[in-house]
């Protein structure tokens, strides 16, 4: 009788290998790839690794096993279907952005879960997440919110000692030509 599938040993490093990425990396989201053809994912995979992020498609009972430990058992119901996790070790606003402009462009590919910073996040988390801008965009934006009142501050600073200097150039002119 021919045998078909994994073998346990497989099976096994299969799961530890998933288990392994889902420690090492701070975030992941879960997506369906239905009807999604090997070269588009492909193309997902080589837009993902310039995000510091790594696309695994998954067989479904290898995932909820990995999946089933504490703090991801809540994510399992997300593992159905033509299954990937898309593990992110950069900026996951990226990852989400890359992953649902590919949702956009491929009818087939959904976004299910994500997992980010210790909790789990919903579908409608992921794309605020993916609207947001990137991470160096707000650091630039907080920056300039807290630099632009110190400037006027200096401003005023500025302002208010020129009129000083000019009062007393204005009192030396006087006291020197009487």
């Amino acid at each position: 009788m021919k045998e078909t599938g994994f073998s346990r040993v497989s099976k096994n490093l299969i799961i530890t290998q998933i288990e392994k990425e889902l420690d090492s990396r701070p975030a992941f989201f879960i997506t369906q790839h239905t009807g999604v053809s090997a070269s588009s994912l492909d193309k997902l995979r080589v837009k993902l690794r310039g995000a510091n992020s790594r696309y695994l498609v998954v067989k479904n009972s290898l995932g909820r096993r990995a999946l089933d430990r504490g703090k991801f058992a809540s994510l399992i119901k997300h593992v159905t279907g033509a299954c990937g996790i898309a593990f992110s070790s950069g900026d996951p606003v990226l990852s989400s952005k890359i992953l649902m402009d590919f949702s956009r462009e491929n009818a087939g590919f959904k976004v299910q879960s994500g997992f980010i910073d210790g909790a789990p996040i919903g579908v409608d988390e992921v794309k605020q997440l993916a609207n947001l801008p990137a991470k160096n965009v707000l650091v630039s934006q907080v920056i300039g919110g807290v630099q632009a009142p110190l400037s006027r501050f200096v401003g005023v600073l500025s302002g208010t000692l020129r009129k000083i200097v000019t009062v007393l150039d204005a009192i030396a002119k006087k006291k020197g030509g009487a």
